[in-house]
Formats: C-alpha cells, structure tokens, sequence
C-alpha cells in the first residue's frame, strides 16, 4: 500500500517561486566539507523574504545528523526574527531516519522560536510519504522547485 501526495502548484501546502528576482537567495552546503553561505534580499517597496538556502545530505541519519543540524541551526541564528525562511533542498537526499527526522523537527523548533518558515524543496515522493505517515507533513512546507 503506497500513500502519495503529489507536489503540485496548485496544492495549498506547496508555495513555488514564480518569480526567483523577487527572492533572496543564500545557499550552506551541509553534506561535504565545501560550504558556502550567504543571503540576499529583494529590493524594492514590498520585498519577499530573504530565502536561506541549505542542501540536505544525500542520506539524513546517524552519520549526518549533528552536521547537517549544527549548520541548519546555525544559518536559523543569522536569520532576522521573522524576516526569512530556510530552504532546505532535497533534490540529493535519498534517505532519511529516524535520527535524520529528528534533526528537521530539531532545526524546525528553533525556527518557530524566530517566526522563519522551514520549506523542504524537491523532496521525492516516497520521503513526502514518509512525512505523511508519521504526521510530519503538517511541520513543513512543500515547494517543487520550479521557477517560471
């Protein structure tokens, strides 16, 4: 038995980006010893919020935990209460734990604390199943990743 929810534009948990000018980007890369950092910010009378941007490890568990967490946790603190939101790009992970799920309820908790949205982008559908049979799924928001 599969459970599966499609990321779609329309769906009302996902929130794609119509329009990448308008977000901020910044970028840590959290699986490897390369990292970059940063954020930008939108000019303009009404800017979006600055986008963080942090790509998860191609397997989130035992191994990858502390890192991946430290770094997210880390790029959360720089964030301006209230004023972004942490992009985390799943496009590379392949798997996840029990350990792993608990790093992104861990980076998520602080999050709430300064009022900045955690999105997990390109997420694979069986990991979204994951999330939805264990009720994680109402923690996060959902992006494709797709730029018109």
């Amino acid at each position: 038995m599969s459970v599966s929810r499609p990321l779609a534009a329309n769906d009302a948990r996902t929130r794609a980006v119509s329009d990448p000018s308008q977000t901020g980007r910044g970028e840590v890369v959290a699986s490897g010893a390369k990292r970059v950092e940063g954020s930008l910010q939108s000019e303009g009378s009404n800017p979006a919020p600055a986008e963080h941007l942090i790509r998860a490890p191609e397997q989130l568990g035992l191994e990858t935990r502390i890192e991946f967490r430290k770094a997210a946790s880390s790029l959360v603190d720089r964030i301006p209460t209230g004023a972004g939101r942490l992009v985390v790009d799943c496009a590379s992970l392949n798997s996840i734990d029990s350990s792993g799920l608990n790093s992104l309820i861990l980076v998520r908790r602080r999050a709430v604390g300064r009022r900045v949205e955690v999105v997990l982008r390109e997420l694979n559908e069986e990991l979204l199943s994951l999330l939805v049979l264990t009720k994680l799924d109402d923690l996060f928001v959902f992006e494709d990743g797709q730029t018109r």
